[in-house]
């Protein structure tokens, strides 16, 4: 937790010297973000419903929860605007972003070597697997296991990408079933439709801790297929927002908010790397 401390430390002091001088053009990016409405934020979502944990709709329709969701709306709070969330999918959320559509994108994959140019992006210090989930009761405890198995998966997600870079396991499958959420893939599991699914952990956590059969539980292979940073992305021209947001983060990062949300959802491989890695960083 020390090493969590220092590191919010001196990511603070970089966002704090990258904002010196700035005052009159943040108060005229936060006019800016009023006149739209408030701050515009896109997260990418591979389904039109289920994307918990990272937004998960409140009992006030206008207040977002989440790991992405809470975040983004203290720091609209904090400039004194609105938060207006848009779900966007992987393959569009840059073309929104770059078109003026949204002012960020929040739990989106690191733009391509093509854009890095063209954005800032902040790192949150957060990450998460793609891993094989099975249920508990199943004999496949290696990544090896599932050669000639049924495999779900949710279309668009991140482990669907990564699954099909991972071509030789791709390969290996008797077949692949997709599915267009999370429930889902939990349904095909209890079922036996499929012997394991390849999901992203975090919302695989958070949907089988609300699958409504409980006596079906579900374990994970250890080896995950791979490992995605969750980044906060603005235009390269936005500079002073950029900075208003990494400042914020940071500032929540210490005082331990993003820590709870991690805790709140049951994210333990969240919370793991939040602690091993720097909370916040601007990239710019």
């Amino acid at each position: 937790m020390k090493l969590f401390k220092k590191a919010a430390v001196l990511v603070m002091a970089v966002t704090m010297s990258l904002s010196v001088g700035t005052a009159c053009s943040s108060d005229s990016t936060i006019s800016r973000l009023n006149d739209n409405g408030g701050l515009r934020v896109g997260y990418c979502s591979c389904s039109e419903a289920d994307d918990a944990p990272f937004v998960i709709e409140g009992k006030d329709k206008h207040q977002m929860e989440g790991i992405t969701g809470e975040p983004s709306g203290n720091i609209a709070d904090s400039l004194g605007t609105e938060v207006v969330f848009t779900r966007v999918h992987s393959a569009e959320a840059y073309d929104k972003l770059m078109h003026g559509s949204v002012d960020c994108l929040w739990n989106c994959s690191p733009p391509s070597k093509e854009l890095v140019s063209s954005v800032r992006t902040i790192e949150t210090g957060l990450f998460y697997r793609q891993v094989i989930m099975t249920t508990s009761d199943s004999k496949i405890e290696r990544l090896a296991d599932v050669k000639g198995k049924k495999l779900a998966v949710v279309s668009g997600s991140d482990a669907q990408t990564e699954l099909h870079n991972a071509s030789v396991m791709e390969k290996s499958l008797k077949k692949i079933i997709i599915c267009s959420n999370m429930q889902q893939v939990l349904q095909k599991l209890a079922s036996g439709d499929v012997q394991c699914a390849a999901v992203d952990e975090p919302q695989a956590i958070y949907a089988a801790d609300h699958f409504k059969e409980k006596d079906i539980g579900f374990k994970y292979v250890d080896t995950p297929i791979a490992e995605c940073s969750l980044v906060i992305v603005t235009r390269a021209d936005d500079a002073d927002l950029c900075s208003l947001i990494a400042e914020k983060y940071v500032e929540m990062s210490q005082k331990n908010k993003i820590k709870d949300l991690c805790q709140k959802y049951n994210l333990n491989a969240m919370l793991s790397s939040l602690i091993k890695n720097n909370p916040a960083q601007i990239n710019a």
